[in-house]
């Protein structure tokens, strides 16, 4: 069986599509793969991010009877390449999240690896970066409470679910500003 790329396909099959992709824009692969690199990915998403994260008050919970708040500090990006086009990039982050029920606070300790691919694409005169949609599945999460306050929003409140969610929408809404769209498009002199 012939060896296979990210996508499925033959990576043989898988490089000759990208050669003829990017022929038809005036680039070749080579340029492509030189300028869609891992390494420019972390660059990049680290930039964006900076040291520290922070999000909230936001509503959380069924029928948004809570609100919750979350600070953070962004661990050492990574990234590695998959298939021939394709960069997978690791965020780890350490959360301190706060829940407010009423008058009750819930501190939730939370340890996070957001997994966000891209993938490198011909363009008339450039390298585009398409970024994938974060999901709640691309968000790896150990959440840590305390008392009996912890266990009730836990699993009556789907904390884990909650905080996957904000935490796909922050970083969508981030890789979606102006900055990060500009990040996405490389030109090719």
């Amino acid at each position: 069986m012939a060896p296979r790329d990210g996508g499925g396909l033959d990576v043989r099959e898988a490089r000759q599509e990208a050669e003829r992709e990017a022929a038809v824009h005036g680039l070749d692969l080579d340029t492509v793969l030189a300028v869609a690199t891992p390494e420019r990915a972390v660059r990049v998403i680290a930039g964006l991010l900076g040291p520290t994260v922070g999000f909230g008050p936001v509503p959380a919970g069924p029928n948004d009877m809570a609100t919750a708040s979350a600070t953070g500090s962004v661990g050492r990006v990574t990234a590695r390449r998959e298939g021939l086009l394709r960069v997978q990039v690791r965020v780890p982050v350490a959360l301190d999240v706060s829940v407010l029920i009423g008058s009750r606070r819930i501190p939730a300790e939370v340890d996070l690896v957001v997994h966000v691919g891209l993938v490198g694409r011909a363009a008339p005169g450039a390298v585009e970066i398409d970024v994938d949609p974060i999901r709640p599945a691309d968000v790896d999460a150990d959440v840590r409470t305390r008392g009996v306050g912890g266990v009730f929003l836990r699993r009556l409140g789907d904390l884990d679910a909650e905080i996957r969610h904000h935490v796909g929408v922050y970083v969508s809404t981030l890789l979606a500003t102006p900055e990060a769209v500009a990040e996405c498009r490389i030109r090719i002199p």
